[in-house]
């Protein structure tokens, strides 16, 4: 459950932002004056015969969680519960039990152990996992701003471990954050990673078998932190491994600037920068950030916009990640085109390949230099009939390169026109421009639009319909929200006299007289 700071509203359905004010929702721990109940009824109750629920420490996604105790084996466990009102909800049990099913079948040191699932005497869900002392990632930025280099690479290469492992079985966590990240302290080792909330993980074999309409996900659905959001996850688009490695990015980015790079003041506001935005240096966010430009190149890579020009998996991160620790570049990321790491003007940061220069180019130089100085001191060589084959050699000329009128004017043609990135909401819409003719099949998209003119833009998806008008100057981005047309509602019908049918007769007051016999 989260909670509105504004309002103190609670909201317990994955909701980001407050509905009512849109204040980011955040978890009753972060809160100044925490609203945990210490009459709850589950503590002392005894779980299954075993659990002893002993004390309640704070709160996940969709449930909340409990210090117990292993009445067998007198050993300290962590009780999640689904709460009470969202036990009521099918999907959310089914979510539920997904992320203790997600997180048991992996078995990897870095990710949290869950052990036991039941439900309680009152029907609420539970499942039972290792106790964890410590703090999370989130906690930490909060009360030291930016975690240095070494730390988080540290940090994130435990991730990747365990997001390999979860990959290996087909699972995509898809909310990776510094709140799923828990930092614990193991045979005298800081900053043990140990990666939980599996609660809208997406396990393949869940999501592909059964029949149509039983799925927990589907195509267009939006899960997941805004902040920490591929452009692909917020597109509503099919979603594969490599979103963990957006995350990821993020994180790094987050930890070393202090800040993530995209934010808003509404959950689309976030989701469209992801879309277009470009990313900025990290050196504008914190001046004092002390990064390599090998980091940085890695964080880059790992925030592609296009999937494909990401690391493909969490061990090429993780390598990529160990040669910038080296000062040096992994071999995915020294392949990767310069589009990829950015616009143009951060070009400083594309490396540049360095080619060893063969010795027979060299001695070669040093023939031609020599022979030029020997032209000059001596000048050409003079003979009998030099004079005459002079004469008559061709005069050797070098054709004279011209600038044509037409070159300038293509080129202002093309500076006359601005792209405008289109954004919809819910994502998915078909693009009509004012003429009638097709922008885009499917947001989101990017139209080519003269600077300076109104362009009227119609998105459709089914019977939502939104429309805009902007006249841009240079390269926008604008967010339509779609809307069902509203019902009209049927006009009262007038009473009408009863026809007359020809098979019946007329009656005598439908007789006309004439005057004459009146």
């Amino acid at each position: 459950m989260k909670v509105c700071p504004a309002c103190r509203s609670d909201y317990g359905a994955g909701e980001v932002f407050c509905p009512v004010d849109a204040t980011r929702l955040v978890t009753t721990s972060q809160m100044s004056v925490s609203p945990l109940n210490p009459d709850d009824p589950l503590v002392g109750m005894v779980l299954a015969g075993r659990y002893e629920v002993k004390g309640r420490i704070g709160e996940g996604g969709m449930g909340l969680v409990y210090e117990g105790l292993h009445r067998d084996i007198d050993k300290r466990v962590a009780i999640k519960v689904l709460r009470d009102d969202l036990s009521r909800r099918p999907e959310v049990v089914a979510r539920f039990r997904q992320e203790a099913k997600s997180a048991s079948r992996i078995g990897h040191e870095n990710i949290v152990d869950i052990s036991d699932f039941g439900e309680t005497t009152r029907g609420a869900s539970y499942f039972v996992m290792e106790f964890l002392d410590g703090e999370d990632l989130g906690n930490v930025l909060g009360r030291e701003v930016t975690v240095d280099a070494d730390r988080v690479c540290g940090i994130v290469l435990q991730c990747c471990r365990a997001l390999s492992a979860t990959h290996a079985k087909g699972i995509v966590h898809r909310d990776i954050k510094p709140e799923n990240i828990f930092l614990t302290k193991r045979d005298g080792v800081d900053d043990f990673v140990k990666t939980v909330d599996f609660g809208i993980a997406k396990m393949s074999d869940i999501e592909t078998d059964g029949a149509p309409g039983r799925k927990l996900t589907k195509t267009g659905m939006i899960f997941g932190t805004p902040e920490y959001m591929s452009p692909e996850q917020a597109a509503g688009k099919d979603l594969d491994h490599r979103v963990d490695v957006y995350a990821l990015g993020i994180i790094l980015y987050e930890c070393l600037a202090g800040r993530v790079p995209f934010e808003g003041d509404t959950f689309m506001g976030v989701l469209t920068q992801h879309l277009f935005a470009e990313l900025p240096p990290i050196a504008e966010m914190n001046p004092q950030a002390r990064v390599s430009r090998e980091l940085e190149l890695v964080i880059r890579k790992a925030l592609a916009k296009d999937p494909d020009d990401r690391y493909q998996d969490t061990e090429e991160l993780a390598e990529a990640i160990d040669c910038a620790l080296d000062g040096r570049l992994s071999r995915a990321t020294a392949k990767t085109p310069p589009s990829a790491f950015g616009p143009p003007s951060l070009s400083y940061l594309v490396p540049v390949p360095r080619r060893k220069t063969s010795r027979w180019v060299w001695a070669a130089t040093a023939v031609g230099a020599l022979a030029a100085l020997a032209w000059v001191a001596l000048g050409p060589v003079s003979g009998p009939g030099s004079e005459a084959e002079a004469s008559a050699a061709p005069v050797e000329t070098r054709p004279v390169v011209e600038i044509d009128e037409p070159v300038l004017g293509d080129v202002e043609e093309e500076l006359a026109f601005v792209d405008v990135h289109v954004a919809t909401d819910p994502s998915g819409a078909r693009i009509i421009l004012d003429d009638g003719a097709l922008g885009c099949v499917t947001t989101p998209c990017t139209l080519e639009a003269e600077r300076g003119s109104t362009l009227v833009i119609r998105a459709k998806l089914g019977k939502r319909r939104g429309r805009t008008a902007i006249t841009p100057t240079q390269e926008e981005t604008v967010l339509i929200e779609l809307h069902a047309p509203k019902r009209a509602t049927p006009k009262p019908r007038k009473a009408e006299a009863p026809k007359r049918t020809r098979d019946k007769p007329a009656r005598a007051s439908d007789l006309k007289v004439p005057e004459w016999a009146q």
